[in-house]
């Protein structure tokens, strides 16, 4: 009798993967982002930080994911869990200290599985065991949920809720779109730690997050300067609702499309209907996120073009999870844009701030500077009694 190897399963890609998969190879590297850590006097354990790292590594299957020709990702043991086709790790000795370079592809991880991953560094660096990684679980879990009546029905719902392409998701260009140079990156930086306890309280007593208040911010300044009755952007949905997701190093974050309407009529003069609004856009959305709408052809056409509020870690608070000090070295800077614009939340305990990560090839310094004014101007309209 001749024995027959299984055949290797293979599950589609999860909906972000699948957009950064699909850029062309001659953009691909504007989502491969470089870090590079100084580990103090770490020379004489090196051995140990090394093997923590590769201990922590091995613990997410998603660094042993390849993709075959038909972009369908499946599982493949690495020959050097450190280096593969969308990550590579070197950890090198420097004087007293470790250099750890660390360049990941955005293919792999979403922001809250940077946190996952240092994590686990500390716990295999103290011996400690690590909480196990469900990845294949999840995609399991997913493509079941696709079968799912609520999964047709979310999909249906959102067509009908956002089909309106009249709406702006963004500040009008300053450059066309199909403009044809490579996006360079643009970055402009708003202060909000003045706000940040007036945020909190608002939070509180409006049950609206920050994600929900910096989307209706954004959507009313986008309205502004298009001078438009609506607007509409994509925020970021983190997810990670079941109990095993919360270890699981992948890119489990959902796009969810938000937009405000009839700005220009009674609802406008009156916060708490605004408010209410937002509040049932950030939920509804939510409740239909099963569906990827914002990722799924075709209606990538517009929101890949959508402006994007979506919270960022601070690189400063990951690496105190580490177990010994730590330094994040300058690298060299990004160049190349891989969105047209960005709000990105960034918030610790003592500061935040909201930066405009941006295509200069598209915006000018100026026209940003004025879109970060209006975000500005209905925040502290929208936290005035």
């Amino acid at each position: 009798m001749t024995n027959h190897q299984s055949p290797i399963k293979r599950f589609p890609l999860l909906p972000f993967s699948q957009l950064v998969y699909d850029i062309p190879c001659w953009w691909r590297h504007v989502y491969r982002f470089p870090f590079t850590f100084l580990w103090k006097d770490g020379a004489k354990e090196k051995v140990r930080i090394e093997k923590a790292v590769r201990s922590a590594l091995t613990n997410h299957p998603v660094f042993q994911m390849r993709t075959d020709w038909r972009g369908r990702q499946y599982t493949a043991p690495q020959n050097d869990i450190v280096h593969g086709p969308y990550h590579d790790i070197d950890i090198l000795a420097d004087g007293d200290d470790v250099i750890i370079n660390m360049t990941v592809s955005r293919i792999l991880g979403d922001g809250r599985s940077g946190e996952i991953l240092m994590d686990d560094i500390r716990r295999a660096y103290n011996g400690e065991s690590l909480k196990p990684d469900d990845y294949w679980g999840y995609l399991e879990y997913i493509e079941q949920q696709k079968q799912l009546q609520h999964y047709a029905d979310s999909k249906v719902w959102l067509e009908n809720e956002f089909t309106d392409d009249s709406i702006p998701v963004r500040p009008t260009l300053d450059r066309p779109l199909w403009t044809l140079f490579s996006p360079k990156v643009g970055v402009y930086q708003s202060d909000y730690s003045d706000l940040h306890q007036s945020l909190y309280s608002f939070a509180k007593e409006h049950v609206l997050s920050l994600d929900g208040f910096f989307s209706l911010c954004a959507a009313l300044a986008i309205a502004e300067y298009c001078g438009t009755d609506a607007a509409a952007l994509t925020w970021a949905y983190e997810g990670r609702e079941r109990p095993e997701e919360q270890r699981i190093f992948g890119s489990l974050h959902r796009d969810i499309p938000f937009q405000i309407k009839n700005l220009k009529s009674e609802i406008r003069n009156h916060k708490s209907d605004l408010i209410r609004e937002a509040r049932n856009q950030i939920r509804s959305g939510i409740a239909h996120s099963d569906f990827p709408y914002t990722l799924t052809k075709p209606f990538t056409k517009r929101w890949n073009y959508a402006v994007n509020v979506l919270r960022v870690e601070d690189e400063h608070e990951l690496i105190k999870l580490l177990p010994q000090p730590v330094e994040i070295l300058p690298s060299s800077p990004q160049k190349y844009a891989y969105a047209l614009l960005d709000v990105e939340i960034h918030e610790s305990f003592d500061h935040l701030h909201i930066v405009y990560r941006y295509s200069a090839t598209h915006y000018k310094e100026s026209s940003i500077r004025r879109f970060a004014g209006l975000v500005r101007k209905y925040a502290e309209w929208l936290l005035t009694e």
